[in-house]
């Protein structure tokens, strides 16, 4: 059985006969969340016998002073995946292109509204694809290639879903790219829903968001997620940025009580601490660093890293059925992203979540086990 997600922890129970695991399939912040959060949700369980804010107010207000953004540009939900059916109901494009590999979700969601649907095939190397080359720099008709290529690529396209850091790749759009993609969109009457769910992971040189593009493209949503970076994905949180117009629409597709009243708590809490998101980022980026660095010292003749800037990585399979590594890893207590249900991305991939260092260490040794066996 090909799960189209990760941390599915009753189906791996099942599956192994495990009662617990070191869960890697999903991209999930290991350290928890805030401590603010906990007491937060103490307080709220007396309120779960009222309906929850409509408007998730306090939240919103809350993300627009933490995040700069006016109230009235922001619409919560119960986490990305809620909030990208709720778009496409409300926008119905005829047409949208997808860059693949990437989130189930997307199409699934321009599917259920009936969209036609185009992909751009990104392979393993994700936004690398489009970046300068060795050499192109100098071309100076690497401007207008680019342009010809992206009109191609977009001809009729109602909505372009767009995802920076990259999921599976860890792959980071670049700023001259994405603007060159906002232009012509807007020439050509084509909604762009960026997808940032991976954002707060990335380091202080990579995080520029596509928020601050809004106030000068009407055309733009994006989507930012509470869940993955403060761990809590068990309750579900997102929001969506865009004109008020835009968002307008969107509310009339939209269930009033998606979020709940301890989530709209726990995302309050979670932003106010201001320490926080940067002790996560030095605590994962040791960690990333040390997986990188044991994965190289442990020369795996049959895998190959694909390293990223965030929470997690591709691992290629080389001359080996990737389930045998996926199978060997799960009756080790250690779970793994199984990549074949990512269209576009070929099938002997493994996509590995970044945790802390004995974590990580038990991946190492669980992939050098792996190898010995099949030596």
């Amino acid at each position: 059985m090909i799960l189209m997600h990760g941390g599915n922890l009753r189906r791996a129970q099942e599956l192994y006969g495990l009662d617990s695991f070191i869960d890697l399939s999903a991209n999930i912040n290991p350290f928890g969340p805030p401590s603010g959060v906990w007491t937060s949700l103490q307080k709220a369980m007396a309120d779960i016998v009222n309906y929850p804010d409509p408007e998730s107010l306090a939240l919103r207000k809350t993300l627009s002073r933490r995040l700069g953004q006016p109230l009235e540009w922001i619409m919560a939900g119960n986490g990305a995946g809620e909030l990208i059916f709720t778009i496409l109901q409300a926008l119905k494009p005829q047409k949208v292109v997808i860059p693949i590999p990437t989130f189930s979700e997307y199409e699934r969601a321009a599917r259920a509204v009936g969209s036609e649907i185009e992909y751009i095939p990104l392979g393993p190397e994700g936004w690398a694809r489009f970046g300068r080359r060795d050499g192109v720099k100098e071309n100076p008709d690497y401007e207008q290639d680019n342009d010809q290529l992206w009109r191609k690529l977009l001809k009729g396209c109602e909505l372009l879903f767009l995802c920076s850091p990259h999921n599976p790749t860890g792959s980071v759009l670049e700023t001259e790219t994405f603007e060159r993609i906002l232009r012509l969109t807007k020439e050509i009457g084509c909604k762009i829903l960026f997808d940032e769910s991976f954002f707060d992971f990335l380091p202080d040189e990579y995080r520029k968001s596509s928020r601050d593009y809004l106030a000068a493209n009407e055309h733009l949503l994006v989507l930012y997620s509470l869940t993955k970076f403060f761990s809590l994905p068990g309750l579900r949180l997102g929001a969506v940025f865009a004109h008020p117009s835009l968002l307008a629409a969107c509310e009339r597709y939209r269930d009033p009580w998606s979020v709940n009243v301890l989530a709209q708590q726990a995302g309050i809490a979670a932003l106010e601490d201001l320490k926080y998101p940067e002790d996560v980022r030095n605590k994962l980026e040791e960690s990333r660093l040390y997986f990188y660095r044991e994965f190289e010292s442990s020369n795996f003749m049959n895998l190959r890293l694909w390293p990223a800037s965030v929470n997690f990585a591709l691992i290629e399979v080389l001359n080996r059925k990737p389930g045998d590594l996926i199978e060997h890893l799960g009756r080790s207590g250690i779970l793994v992203r199984d990549c074949a249900s990512f269209e576009g991305l070929p099938g002997n991939f493994i996509r590995v979540a970044i945790k802390d260092i004995p974590v990580m260490q038990r991946l190492i040794e669980g992939l050098r086990n792996f190898v010995w066996e099949q030596d």
